[in-house]
């Protein structure tokens, strides 16, 4: 695969993209008040930390026994807000699109 496919893969997982969306919104979250937002269970939330973490989208910052993760890079809200512009401007193609899952 292609580096910048692995890129974007980052973001196609719906749990990864919505734990990415909510460090953006809320800024640094504890591992336990993803797991309450997201209703995931904790191991789910934490493999897709680590999955997103290695990849460079998040970084962890500890503090005792607790771990704070934010949005390592600002650029990845950029991807994300073209992104939401790109599915506004393209919603009805996406809709009826049978090739991409």
């Amino acid at each position: 695969m292609c580096l910048l496919a692995r890129l974007f893969n980052g973001f196609a997982n719906s749990t990864r993209l919505s734990i990415l969306l909510l460090l953006v919104q809320r800024g640094e979250m504890k591992v336990g008040e993803l797991v309450e937002e997201l209703e995931a269970p904790q191991p789910r939330v934490s493999d897709h930390l680590r999955c997103l973490s290695g990849c460079g989208y998040v970084q962890v910052r500890r503090e005792g026994r607790n771990a704070f993760y934010s949005v390592s890079d600002e650029r990845i809200l950029t991807i994300l807000s073209l992104g939401e512009e790109l599915l506004h401007d393209n919603r009805d193609c996406l809709e009826d699109c049978d090739t991409i899952k």
